[in-house]
């Protein structure tokens, strides 16, 4: 069967304070800081309820992230939000293909589609759902890999997709001409 998911890819928790979880996930657990970012008043990326997100992963992992952790708005400004505990649970896909077979699926049977988006932390494709109990469930596809130097690639801002009909070829395209532009930049420094 197609559409099937590969593995748990990350989690994501909210929490009271970022700057001392990331402490706590880097000095205490050892784990690597790979971004981190504040909205402004007016900003929104990840969603009406984030503020803040931090992106982290383990020593020797070259995957963008294996936890996200954010902070959220006012709960009033996003309602059905969580402040705190679990946000999101992600799972990765083994294809692009894959991963439109699940969204499909979610169509065939009536689950709850929030969207589907590129860009942002991570670069990947992927459609957000909600399970039974109201978790929102992430599920993507080709997240972005750090390089030997540690930096993340450069990203476009977070936008909406229709994944039914998404080019995966010429976004995976348009993201690798990103990291030679980035690469050269950086070179010319």
């Amino acid at each position: 069967m197609s559409g099937k998911v590969a593995r748990l890819g990350h989690v994501g928790i909210a929490v009271e304070d970022i700057d001392r979880s990331v402490a706590f996930y880097t000095e205490v657990l050892g784990m690597r800081l790979t971004e981190m970012f504040r909205y402004g008043a007016d900003e929104v990326g990840h969603g009406t309820a984030v503020l803040a997100g931090a992106f982290v992963r383990g020593d020797a992992d070259t995957i963008h992230h294996r936890l996200s952790i954010f902070t959220l708005r006012d709960a009033a400004e996003a309602p059905g939000a969580r402040t705190l505990g679990l946000h999101h649970i992600a799972f990765e896909m083994d294809s692009s293909d894959d991963l439109v077979a699940l969204y499909n699926r979610f169509v065939e049977v009536g689950a709850p589609i929030v969207n589907a988006r590129i860009g942002g932390p991570g670069n990947q494709p992927r459609f957000y759902g909600i399970d039974p109990d109201g978790n929102l469930l992430e599920f993507y596809w080709n997240i972005d890999q750090i390089g030997w130097d540690g930096i993340p690639r450069p990203y476009a801002p977070i936008q909406e997709i229709e994944l039914a009909d998404f080019d995966f070829a010429a976004y995976a395209a348009e993201r690798e001409r990103m990291a030679i532009d980035e690469q050269r930049r950086r070179a010319a420094l």
